[in-house]
């Protein structure tokens, strides 16, 4: 039996230890909240506080991040810990490709920027024959200008990333200011990703994708709420990384039926399914196509399409 007709009948089935043996990617995964939130908790000797079930928005995110989260990863071997965790939690979940963010001001952690580099490439390295780790650099849309201008070409130039993905509070609007930083990383051969059209509308993702020249959205389902943004994302072969438990879970929609995934399928946009921070939101990447599955979003045969394009 073939990994499609494995994966159809383990979604009829509701066989989720089913579903995590096969093969699927993941590329919306911010790297050091990539791990279930009961491993962090082991690992804080039962210290970290659980998030707030009740968040809303980016803010709230951030809150548990900021006040939380960081009061327990203290040392670069803690963050050094958070992303073998994550990349070990999706090996379990039968990820083969994954591509998840470190945000670039984790350099700072270290004394030598080579032992940086070196550290991540060793994880990277160390699971090589069971997961396709492509690194990703991660930029927050507060950082300074002084960390942007001499944090992120070295990141860019290292070669140990092989994408760039901007983030954080979808107000702080206007995206000139990075344009030069993605020009420069696609110059290196880098894929080139935002967040963008979580919260915000279609003209949101527009803007992102004119400016910065994108491959992929982070999110980006608003730009359903516009057809011209719709075909231009289909021009320009943009995939959507979307979150769905995620998107719930902040109230970026107010029904998990409501989500715009499959009419954007629908129209022919390429689309994958992710867990954004899995720590918080706790649906791995197999739960989450079981989700869709039971929902009546998609059917069996177009989630496998689904996972299938993920790991082209």
């Amino acid at each position: 039996m073939n990994n499609s007709k494995k994966f159809k009948e383990y979604l009829k089935n509701q066989d989720i230890e089913g579903l995590k043996s096969i093969p699927k990617g993941e590329l919306h995964n911010h790297g050091g909240l990539g791990m279930k939130f009961e491993t962090i908790y082991k690992y804080t000797d039962k210290q970290i506080k659980k998030p707030n079930e009740n968040m809303h928005g980016i803010k709230g995110l951030d809150d548990f991040i900021f006040n939380e989260y960081i009061n327990h990863i203290k040392t670069k071997n803690d963050f050094l810990w958070t992303i073998e965790e994550t990349v070990k939690e999706a090996i379990n979940d039968g990820i083969i490709k994954l591509e998840a963010s470190i945000d670039c001001h984790e350099i700072l952690r270290f004394e030598d920027e080579n032992n940086f580099f070196n550290s991540i490439y060793s994880i990277v390295d160390k699971y090589s024959d069971k997961i396709e780790f492509k690194p990703e650099i991660g930029v927050a849309k507060s950082i300074t200008d002084e960390n942007l201008k001499n944090l992120v070409p070295k990141l860019i130039e290292s070669g140990v990333f092989r994408s760039i993905d901007l983030y954080g509070d979808e107000e702080i609007t206007g995206f000139e200011r990075y344009k030069d930083y993605y020009e420069y990383a696609k110059k290196k051969g880098l894929k080139l990703k935002a967040h963008a059209g979580e919260f915000l509308g279609a003209n949101n993702v527009k803007e992102a994708v004119s400016v910065l020249n994108l491959d992929e959205i982070q999110h980006g389902f608003r730009a359903i709420e516009d057809e011209y943004v719709v075909d231009m994302i289909k021009e320009r072969n943009i995939r959507l990384n979307i979150c769905p438990t995620s998107n719930l879970y902040l109230k970026a929609i107010d029904n998990i039926k409501n989500h715009p995934a499959k009419e954007l399928f629908n129209k022919g946009v390429d689309i994958s399914i992710n867990t954004d921070d899995l720590i918080v939101f706790g649906s791995n990447v197999s739960e989450e196509y079981l989700m869709l599955y039971n929902n009546n979003i998609f059917s069996a045969e177009e989630l496998d399409l689904i996972r299938l394009n993920s790991i082209k």
